[in-house]
């Protein structure tokens, strides 16, 4: 069966759910249940690999979130048995959070200044389901960032990675260090700076 794959920051993502932890509060009718999850994602050595691989690199702020379960698996191409000799498509869902950002500057990609984009991440809160990625982004309500993204015509766009997919600005535009959380991942900080952005070529696009 062909089937298209959307991934987070592209090429593969690989998922795995550990146990459920049970976790009860004081008050005995409430629990939440934590599921942590794993995922992984490519790497870029430089900025240059990291804005060729970009199909998307815009300047936004966050005005907006909601969680929900994704199928990150696209139907077949054909319902003809021959082409599509797989037959049923898995149907697992993925959960995510998803931003709701205003573009304020494109660098790259066919969106345009003031246009809304949504972004997924893996986790969030679904129920009383805590779907934790110990290495995803801290994005928050009101903050400005660029991201280098991939798109998709069915699905939220991705960031290339969760460490260099994503940098934060201050209103001075000056990049914050990544704080995100590195636990088990192997992706370096590039040191992007504004200036680094002004020279992209953006007309092949």
């Amino acid at each position: 069966m062909k089937l298209k794959l959307f991934f987070i920051g592209c090429i593969s993502l690989i998922i795995a759910i550990s146990g459920i932890l049970l976790i009860t509060s004081n008050n005995t009718t409430a629990k939440t249940q934590k599921v942590a999850i794993y995922a992984d994602y490519p790497s870029y050595d430089n900025l240059q690999n990291l804005i060729d691989k970009a199909d998307t690199i815009i300047k936004g702020k966050v005005i907006d979130f909601n969680y929900s379960y994704l199928n990150i698996i696209e139907k077949p191409e054909s319902d003809n048995e021959f082409l599509n000799p797989g037959g049923e498509k898995d149907t697992s869902s993925i959960p995510y959070t998803i931003f709701t950002v205003e573009i304020n500057k494109v660098y790259k990609g066919s969106v345009n200044k003031k246009d809304i984009i949504e972004i997924k991440q893996l986790g969030g809160t679904l129920g009383n389901i805590e779907y934790i990625d110990k290495n995803a982004a801290k994005l928050n309500i009101g903050g400005n960032y660029i991201f280098f993204l991939e798109t998709y015509p069915n699905s939220p766009a991705s960031l290339l990675n969760p460490i260099q997919g994503s940098y934060e600005y201050d209103n001075n535009d000056n990049i914050i260090p990544n704080k995100g959380n590195k636990i088990n991942f192997n992706i370096k900080d590039l040191d992007l700076k504004m200036k680094d952005l002004n020279n992209i070529d953006n007309t092949s696009n």
